[in-house]
């Protein structure tokens, strides 16, 4: 199974930013000048969703709370400091 194949059977989130960020590192430990940009034509896909990915990997790792996200976008916006994104009346 390729990475490809398995980034879209993935069902969430977090699991999608896994499967992304292993393969960039990836080639990027096997190819010397490996990009964001390789890995978003992999992917097929923009380069700031490969961005923001990469991002929320790595802060994944420091901090498994993030998972329980139901969403990346919830998780970016935990991510970029933003504690309350309702609206008050």
């Amino acid at each position: 199974m390729t990475f490809l194949e398995k980034y879209q059977m993935e069902t969430t989130w977090h699991g999608r930013v896994y499967v992304m960020e292993i393969y960039h590192l990836t080639m990027s430990h096997t190819k010397e000048r490996w990009t964001i940009s390789q890995t978003a034509q992999y992917f097929e896909c923009s380069i700031g969703l490969v961005s923001e990915n990469l991002k929320l990997g790595h802060a994944i790792h420091n901090n498994e709370n993030l998972m329980k996200c139901q969403s990346r976008q919830e998780a970016l916006k935990k991510l970029n400091g933003y504690p309350n994104t309702a609206k008050t009346r």
